[in-house]
């Protein structure tokens, strides 16, 4: 596993504005560089200024609400406001408060579909609607239906990683923040948990004595997934990067985070484990707190390297070959074109979701279903 360090000791980042109006290149390169960003080199800046300023005025034109997900590489997700960055159900939530008549997610489609399934009335588009996902694109409808049929009664509770048509067939969603509070709040002391066969191992420890998870594969010949970032890290892999980096498990001030989507054994290695943005949360508070000097987050690359760029004061280290394939898929070039269709009037159908009805209604109640509960 190549490692990467990024640099901790570098100024603040300055954040690029939401305003575009006469706003020359060479102004688009001076905030470029006024970011100080560890990832990005001159050649990056010199290269993607004129596209990303072609982006910006387009998208100002034409008010354009643009959802950048946390995993995506530092040049797009900067095309982002502030508040339009997060995780998927995060941004979806956002986009549905406002009143913009397109929105483009710049995350992968199971994403967007999210984004469609709140936000019904509005043009949603993604930048490649061939990006997949391994957790979504390996379970459908009828993998849902098969274990209902194994486990008559039982509710099923779905990852938000998931499409539209496998929602429509559950209970109620969770995200990777909210699983083990949703799980408590459903009937019965058995429950159905797809896709994520990691997740749903290490939910099943997190609630021992509570419920009783049950889950692809366990006792049942029912197909799930992982996912194919996460399942990347191994246990051999935190003690390597432990001693190597001097992470020592227990240091007050250095810390090595996990996601629930790893494997057990490296939650168990991990000094903290949760979601994207309840890793994020925890490296916010140690920060403030003066707590924290040195993080490795085993998870996909891009996150550490928007973390790097709002925590300038950790000094950061991330696995570089481990990043998100179809995640990687959206780029300046992809997102230019959708923003040059929407200014021409023309076709547009490449890059918008678009869902039945029925499907929007069946899929959006167990969303609203999770909302109820995390309330």
């Amino acid at each position: 596993m190549t490692v990467m360090h990024s640099n901790g000791d570098i100024p603040h980042a300055t954040d690029v504005p939401n305003c575009t109006a006469d706003l020359s290149i060479e102004d688009v390169k001076q905030e470029l560089y006024n970011r100080h960003h560890p990832s990005l080199t001159f050649l990056d800046i010199e290269a993607h200024a004129k596209t990303i300023h072609k982006i910006r005025t387009l998208k100002q034109k034409h008010n354009v609400v643009m959802l950048g997900h946390n995993y995506m590489e530092p040049l797009v997700f900067g095309l982002s406001a502030k508040e339009e960055q997060g995780d998927s159900l995060g941004l979806s939530m956002y986009a549905a408060n406002t009143e913009a008549p397109y929105l483009i997610f710049n995350g992968v489609p199971f994403m967007a579909e999210t984004a469609k399934i709140l936000n019904p009335s509005k043009t949603v588009l993604v930048a490649d609607k061939t990006a997949g996902c391994s957790l979504a694109d390996n379970f459908g409808a009828e993998d849902v239906r098969e274990l209902k049929s194994l486990y008559p009664g039982a509710p099923v509770m779905i990852y938000i990683n998931s499409y539209a048509d496998a929602k429509a067939e559950s209970d109620i969603c969770c995200t990777s923040a909210n699983a083990a509070h949703i799980a408590k709040t459903m009937p019965g002391d058995t429950l159905i948990f797809v896709p994520d066969i990691f997740f749903a191992q290490n939910l099943e420890e997190e609630l021992r004595g509570e419920k009783n998870i049950v889950y692809p594969g366990k006792d049942n010949m029912a197909r799930g997934a992982v996912c194919e970032v996460h399942e990347k890290f191994t246990l051999d892999d935190l003690i390597s990067i432990r001693e190597s980096f001097e992470i020592p498990k227990g240091h007050a001030h250095r810390k090595l985070y996990a996601h629930w989507e790893c494997r057990p054994d490296v939650l168990k290695e991990a000094d903290f484990y949760g979601s994207t943005s309840q890793i994020m949360k925890d490296i916010a508070e140690r920060v403030a707190e003066n707590e924290l000097e040195r993080a490795f987050v085993a998870s996909e690359c891009e996150l550490t390297s928007n973390l790097a760029q709002e925590f300038p004061e950790v000094q950061f280290w991330t696995a570089c070959s481990v990043r998100c394939s179809h995640m990687a898929r959206v780029n300046l070039n992809k997102i230019t074109n959708i923003l040059e269709a929407i200014d021409q009037k023309a076709d547009i159908s490449e890059f918008e979701i678009t869902l039945s009805p029925e499907i929007i209604d069946k899929a959006r109640a167990p969303i609203e279903r999770m909302l109820e509960a995390s309330a």
